[in-house]
Parts: structure tokens; C-alpha cells; sequence
């Protein structure tokens, strides 16, 4: 056990130097005991000798004999947690150095004289929990809805918090007493306001209801306890999964609070920042900044949106809105590489003048954030040159590496006369580079198009994705109309659907490779449902041109291709459904066996992260979007672009392989999960992204 020990020290002491604070072994005993674990069962036995050898030899004897090596975790002497194996009727702990440093590494009793005795509920845990790691244990009376699975709030000395516990132990004593634990535990008297309002301050990204008052706190967690207790939900895991979901959100943000907390204590009523005046500029608002613009107005903040839309309401989720108009059109005859410039001048003027009679009202914004890609935002400083602009970088046009002859099939004609095409096309980004202050933009691959110097002026954060609102289900089903018969198709989990999404069915989005994917991939899978979402427009490249086999549409071209390859029967197996309401198209991913996303190199769409959370197995193009989101085999497969037969073989090999489409799935909600939350992980960086344009101003001016 010390040699293995010693191999664990010079692992962790480089991976995991500290933990609370404390120099590694301190407070580990966790990570090594797991360690060593590991080790009996993987450690090169030609690699040991001697006692040593003999040692490993006899354990794994031990161990294929029937015996148990079992790790166990609780109360050591009435001081601290402790994890340690019980082996036969032995007590072994390998990690007894982790509290006291100075003491033997390893520890080895008969199980009975250890002094490790069984945590009985959650004050005989906070007990231990404040005395071993320093902490003070609070009943949650902060975030009720959870409180029934995370029943404690773990404040540290420095005012940093964690909702504790939904660990595999007091988890299932919790479960197992159908919550009685946890009723006893918050039942005590309400935490103190102040503990409150400061952790109810960390928690205030997820934008949601809080109690404002602990005692409020504490009646509604108790209510929510009994509603989950009269519906089992302890023994319900899907319920079980979507609460501690929330719990561990909660948990991300007060992780990220206790990051970028200063010195100086979280601002109370007195201390908070004035509120700011803050314009949104895009064309077709809320665009990308459907969550942003609502969590700033929320947060007490004057919010105004400039749009071109026509609307009905003059606010939106408490965001002021402004429509603007344009006075003429694009001129006739003008140069064909002008034309798109020109575009831009013209709604950039509109803009203009709208903020001109906004600046005569009296409205002085201290930030705007705009979408810079129509052109609105290029003037905006001649009305407010204090006002500090932020923009949102989507893509940089590329002559080489992006869109632009990436796809042989669809060759550029003219290519030089293109590349000055596009130069121009790339003017109205070079004028925001001089008036911009910072930058955001979704991806790194979407923030690296765009050249240095302004390249550094750009964070990258996701738009963000809601995965609470868009988890796994197990019991979802869709009904869908059947060409020529009156009777719809019914489709569960139980099925196997491939599905397949565009905004609308373009070359760009690989429509043509899925469809030409069609035949071989009906003839393999016989019982396969296939569903196509998309419109017959296109959203980014060119439309056909009528020497396609005189099809309108992209879709009827690629159709046209295929259709005489595949049988009757077959095409009534394919199902395409225009674009979709979004509770239907939530719906869809979430019946995936099988979620495929093509996409030459450009802008990445929301729906691949919207598949990832919702847990589908996800077959994409090897191209350089999907590379950042996508690594392949963990979390989906990737597969060349132009590979027709990669694509059957990757999704008929997931649909043969259950086990593996579980994992990628798993994996694929996971990294959804802790890289493009809405709540936790997207929306707070946008709204530091904006507090510090803000702040920027604040200290220029």
C-alpha cells in the first residue's frame, strides 16, 4: 500500500496541488483513496518485486477469490470524514495523512478498533463538516426548490457557499427515508437573513424566484419536500436527475462568484452600482440577445432595443422598443460588389436617425451592444461619442479556411473577381474596428476568422443554451402526418428515428450529403424513421439556379437526385416537416436515436448544442466548428464532409450499438451542460462582458 501510495503522491502533487486552499495531501483523502484503488487492479505487476510484489499478488488473490476490497466512507473518531477500504475485516486507510500531515501514510486496523462509524442523518453531518473543513453549515433556506435534495448551505471562512448534499451516501439515506433526513434537517430555525441575501446575491444569474426572506425560505422548501414526497420522487431518478442538476448549477455559480469576488464584501442595497442605460441594436431584435437584453432589464436596468421590425408592443420582457425605417432603397445599376455595402449605408442611416430623435428625448445610453452585421451600428458614435460600444463578432469573411471554396461541387466562378468581392464585403467589419470598443462572439473558431489587432478585443462566449428546459426524455413521443393516409404516425424513444436539421435545406448545411445518404442508409436500417427539418429558402449561400434539374428549392434538386434510388415504401420512411414550432422541434431531438448536423466551416447553430443537452447521439461533419464542441468518440462521432458512405456506416454503427449511443449522449448533455449553460455558465459572462464595457466608461469618463 505505500509503494501504490507513493505512484498516487507523484500523480496528484502535479495534478491536484491544492483542494480548499490546502496543499495536497490535505483534504484529499478522497482523490487518493480512489487513486489506489485504481492502481491494485491496473498496476504493471512485472514492474514490482519483493515484498511488494508479493503484497499486489496477494490481493488480487484475494480479490479474484471472491474477497472485497470496498471503500467506505463516514465519522473517524468523532473529527473528521474520512475514506478508507474495508478489506476482509481489515480497516486500511491509505490516506491518513490527509488531516494531520505528520502522520503514517498508511493505516491498517481490524475493522472494529478503526473508530469509523456510519454518518446517521444531516445534523450528525454538519457536525463533522464544521469541525473537519472549518465551515458553517446553514439549512438551505435560500433556493427552496432544491432545498429536499440539497437540504444543507455550506458557508467557508471567506463568505464562499455550496449546497451540500447530494452525495451517493447521503443521497441515498435521503431517498431510502423518502426525504426525512432532510425534513428533519430543514426544519431548524431559519438561517440568518444576511447569509441570505448574500447567497441569494451569488445565485441571481439563474434568473429565477428566490424567497426574500428565510423564514419564506424555510416554509416553502418544507412545502416542496411534501409535494415531491406524495409524488415518489424519491423514487423517481428522472425527477431525482433534473433537481440535482439544479443543484449542481447552483453550485457552478457559486463556485464562479467565489472566483471573481474581490476583497471587498458582496454590494448591499447601499453599495449596488446606479443602474444603466443600455441600447441593443439588431435588425431582427432579440436575435442573440433574446437572454441578454430580459437579464439586463431585469437586473434594474433601462433597457432600449432598436429593431426594423414592425411592432406591436413597445416593450418586451421589460425592454423598451424602438422600431426604425429606411428612406429609399439600394440604387439601381449599381456595381454588383457595391451593392451589399450600400445595403448597410442605407440601414445604418436609418439607425442613425432613430438615435438622433432618442438623444433629443434625453436618452444617453452608458453601453450598446449591437449586431453589427446589417450595417446599424456604424454611426452611433456621432450621436454618443462617450457611449462605449460593444459588438457581436459572427463570422469574417475568408477567402481561404471558411465557407468560400470549401465544396468542390459548388466551385466559385470568378475567383479573383470574388476576393475583391468579399474585401468589400468585409468593409463594414473593418469600420466597426475602429469605433468598437470590445467584441463577443459565440466560438473561438468564430472569433478567430476575424483579424488582429481586433481579434484581442473579442471574448468568446456562447449565446447559451437553456439545458434545464431542454433535458432527456425517456417518455417523449410525436405524432406525425402521413402523405396519403389519414391516420398519423405515433413515434416514441422506442423507434428508431434519424433526424436531421436545417433553418433551411441548403449545400452549406450539408443537406446534399444527408440526402444523398438516403438510399444505402433506408436499405440498411428497414425500421428507420427519418425526419428532416428545414425550410425550402436558404439562409446563407446562393439559391439554384433553374438548370438544376428545374427544381425551386435546394431540396427538390438533391430529391430529384435520389428519389428514383429509393422505393416506395422506403421515401414514405422520410418525413420532412418544414420549420417547426419549438416545442415540437424540443420534441424531435429529444426523440433522436440518431441527431445529424452538417455544416461547411462557418457560423455553428444553436440546434447542435440543443441536440447535446438533450442527450442525442450525434453524428457531424469533420469541419472546423464542429471540432471546438465536438471530440470524437467522447461525446459524438465526426466524419468527413463529403463522405456519403461515412455517414451511413457512422449512423447505422450507432443504431447497432446502443451502449454506445448512451455514452455519447451522456457525454454529449455533459458538455452542454458545463460549457454552454444558459444559467450558470453563458449568461453570467455575458452580463460581466457587459458590466465591464460599463465599467470602462464608468472610469474614461
Amino acid at each position: 500500500m505505500l509503494d501504490l501510495r507513493r505512484q498516487v503522491d507523484f500523480e496528484l502533487t502535479a495534478t491536484s496541488p491544492q483542494k480548499y486552499g490546502k496543499s495536497y495531501p490535505l483534504s484529499q483523502c478522497l482523490e487518493i483513496s480512489k487513486a489506489v484503488q485504481k492502481l491494485v487492479g491496473t498496476v504493471d505487476a512485472n514492474q514490482l518485486s519483493g515484498p511488494v510484489l508479493i503484497g499486489c499478488l496477494a490481493l488480487r488473490g484475494f480479490l479474484a477469490a471472491g474477497g472485497e476490497m470496498r471503500r467506505v466512507w463516514g465519522d473517524l473518531r468523532g473529527s473528521y470524514f474520512q475514506n478508507a477500504f474495508q478489506i476482509g475485516t481489515l480497516y486500511v486507510d491509505v490516506a491518513n495523512d490527509t488531516v494531520v500531515p505528520s502522520k503514517p501514510k498508511v493505516e491498517i486496523l481490524p475493522f472494529e478498533a478503526s473508530g469509523l462509524v456510519a454518518i446517521k442523518d444531516y445534523s450528525h453531518f454538519a457536525k463533522i463538516a464544521e469541525s473537519y473543513w472549518s465551515v458553517t453549515a446553514w439549512p438551505n433556506h435560500v433556493y427552496p426548490e432544491i432545498a429536499p435534495f440539497f437540504p444543507l448551505l455550506i458557508e467557508t471562512q471567506v463568505g464562499s457557499f455550496e449546497l451540500r448534499d447530494p452525495g451517493g451516501y447521503m443521497m441515498g439515506l435521503n431517498l431510502n427515508r423518502a426525504f426525512k433526513p432532510a425534513e428533519a434537517y430543514l426544519t431548524k430555525t431559519a438561517m440568518p437573513e444576511e447569509v441570505r441575501e448574500r447567497a441569494a446575491y451569488d445565485l441571481a444569474p439563474l434568473a429565477i424566484s428566490l424567497p426574500n426572506a428565510s423564514a419564506a425560505g424555510r416554509h416553502e422548501g418544507l412545502k416542496a419536500l411534501q409535494r415531491y414526497r406524495s409524488k415518489a420522487m424519491h423514487r423517481d431518478p428522472v425527477a431525482q436527475k433534473r433537481l440535482t442538476e439544479r443543484g449542481f448549477a447552483a453550485n457552478r455559480l457559486f463556485q464562479t462568484a467565489a472566483k471573481s469576488r474581490s476583497a471587498t464584501p458582496a454590494p448591499t442595497e447601499k453599495s449596488k452600482k446606479p443602474p444603466m442605460n443600455i441600447l441593443f441594436i439588431h435588425q431582427n431584435f432579440p436575435g442573440q440577445f433574446k437572454h441578454l437584453a430580459p437579464a439586463l432589464a431585469k437586473g434594474g436596468h433601462r433597457v432600449v432595443a432598436l429593431t426594423m421590425q414592425k411592432v406591436k408592443e413597445t416593450r418586451w420582457q421589460g425592454v423598451e422598443l424602438v422600431p426604425y425605417s429606411v428612406t429609399q432603397g439600394s440604387t439601381p445599376g449599381t456595381h454588383p460588389w457595391v451593392v451589399d455595402f450600400e445595403t448597410k449605408i442605407i440601414r445604418a442611416e436609418g439607425a442613425f436617425r432613430a438615435c438622433l430623435k432618442l438623444k433629443e428625448q434625453g436618452f444617453e445610453p452608458d453601453a450598446i451592444i449591437a449586431h453589427p452585421g446589417w450595417g446599424e451600428s456604424l454611426f452611433l458614435k456621432e450621436v454618443w461619442p462617450q457611449a462605449r460600444l460593444g459588438i457581436f463578432c459572427e463570422f469574417f469573411y475568408l477567402a481561404e479556411g471558411a465557407d468560400t471554396g470549401f465544396d468542390p461541387e459548388f466551385p466559385v466562378e470568378d475567383v479573383a473577381g470574388n476576393n475583391c468581392r468579399l474585401r468589400l464585403k468585409n468593409l463594414n467589419n473593418y469600420m466597426h474596428f475602429d469605433v468598437a470598443d470590445a467584441a463577443i462572439a459565440p466560438t473561438v473558431w468564430q472569433a478567430s476568422t476575424f483579424p488582429e489587432p481586433f481579434r484581442s478585443k473579442i471574448t468568446v462566449v456562447h449565446d447559451g443554451i437553456d439545458t434545464q428546459a431542454i433535458q432527456p426524455n425517456p417518455n417523449v413521443s410525436l405524432k406525425l402526418r402521413q402523405t396519403g393516409s389519414d391516420k398519423p404516425l405515433t413515434l416514441s424513444r422506442d423507434d428508431e428515428v434519424i433526424t436531421f436539421v436545417n433553418r433551411n435545406l441548403e449545400p452549406m448545411r450539408g443537406c446534399h450529403i444527408f440526402l444523398r445518404a438516403l438510399p444505402e442508409l433506408l436499405k440498411q436500417r428497414p425500421r428507420a424513421q427519418v425526419i428532416i427539418v428545414g425550410g425550402d429558402g436558404v439562409s446563407y449561400g446562393a439559391k439554384p439556379t433553374v438548370e438544376k434539374n428545374g427544381a425551386a428549392s435546394w431540396k427538390d434538386v438533391f430529391i430529384n437526385e435520389v428519389r428514383g434510388q429509393i422505393p416506395d415504401a422506403d421515401w414514405a420512411r422520410v418525413h420532412f416537416v418544414g420549420q417547426v414550432p419549438y416545442a415540437n422541434f424540443l420534441s424531435l431531438l429529444q426523440l433522436s436515436t440518431v441527431h445529424v448536423y452538417w455544416t461547411y466551416p462557418f457560423v455553428l447553430s444553436w440546434s447542435l448544442i440543443e441536440a447535446m443537452s438533450a442527450g442525442a447521439a450525434i453524428v457531424a461533419s469533420d469541419t472546423a466548428p464542429l471540432r471546438e464542441v465536438i471530440q470524437h468518440d467522447e461525446n459524438g462521432l465526426l466524419v468527413d464532409f463529403f463522405s456519403v458512405g461515412g455517414v451511413v456506416q457512422s449512423i447505422c454503427g450507432l443504431l447497432d450499438d446502443p451502449n454506445k449511443r448512451e455514452r455519447l449522449g451522456a457525454a454529449a448533455r455533459g458538455a452542454a451542460v458545463t460549457g454552454y449553460d444558459l444559467n450558470t455558465v453563458c449568461l453570467p459572462k455575458q452580463l460581466a462582458w457587459v458590466e465591464a464595457l460599463s465599467n470602462h466608461h464608468q472610469r474614461k469618463g
